[in-house]
Parts: C-alpha cells; sequence; structure tokens
C-alpha cells in the first residue's frame, strides 16, 4: 500500500512539477543554495499546496546533487532518500519542499527568498 502511495505520489509531483514548475529550473546559484540548504535540513517534505488532494510526504534526505538540465543555463536540484531500504533520487522544485524549522513550516523556496505561491501550509 505504501509503496504504491508512493509511486502515485512520485508520479503526481513529477507531473506538477513539469506541468507547472515554479522553482524547478534554478540557476547555478540558487541551485547551490537550495542543494546546501536541503542538505543541512536532513528532514524534508514534499508537499504540492496547489495540487488537489495532496498529501505530505516526510523523508530523511541521505544526500543532494546539482544536474545540468541541458536547457539554457538552468539547473535541478535531485534529493537522495532510502525507501524499503533501496537508494531513491527525485528532482525537486524547491515552491514545493517543505522544512519545519523550530516549529515554522516553510517552503525551501522561501527559506531562500525566493519568489513562488506554495497555495497552502501542509499539517506537519
Amino acid at each position: 500500500m505504501k509503496k504504491g502511495f508512493l509511486l502515485i505520489f512520485t508520479t503526481c509531483f513529477l507531473f506538477t512539477a513539469s506541468f507547472a514548475d515554479q522553482l524547478a529550473y534554478l540557476s547555478k546559484a540558487d541551485a547551490d543554495r537550495g542543494a546546501e540548504y536541503i542538505e543541512k535540513a536532513k528532514k524534508i517534505a514534499f508537499f504540492c499546496g496547489c495540487c488537489d488532494n495532496q498529501e505530505i510526504e516526510k523523508i530523511k534526505v541521505k544526500g543532494v546533487e546539482i544536474k545540468f538540465t541541458g536547457t539554457e543555463q538552468y539547473y535541478e536540484i535531485y534529493v537522495f532518500y532510502s525507501y524499503q531500504g533501496e537508494t531513491k533520487s527525485v528532482p525537486v522544485d524547491l515552491a514545493y519542499v517543505w522544512v519545519n524549522v523550530k516549529g515554522t513550516v516553510q517552503t525551501v523556496a522561501k527559506a531562500l527568498g525566493l519568489e513562488h505561491d506554495p497555495c497552502k501550509t501542509p499539517a506537519w
């Protein structure tokens, strides 16, 4: 059941990112800052506040990688995490990656001062 949820979530997440990505393609400087912030956070959540019927998925970060997109001068951040004993990676949109810092829930984009619309905040 959980594996099915993760597959559905990842599919929806990637579809949403490709359909309405706000901060998936980044400058090298913003990608570096975002990757560093995520790596230091250790625990993040994926949540698309602009999507229907979206549930929060919390993960422990195992690693972060920045990859060139091949488009102009844009980069993506990939987050590595463990799921059922396997290491998974997913490209992320900083508008939909959430952190809880001392009880304040916000997107990584907001923490970095990047303009975006998170739509709604998840219950952490």
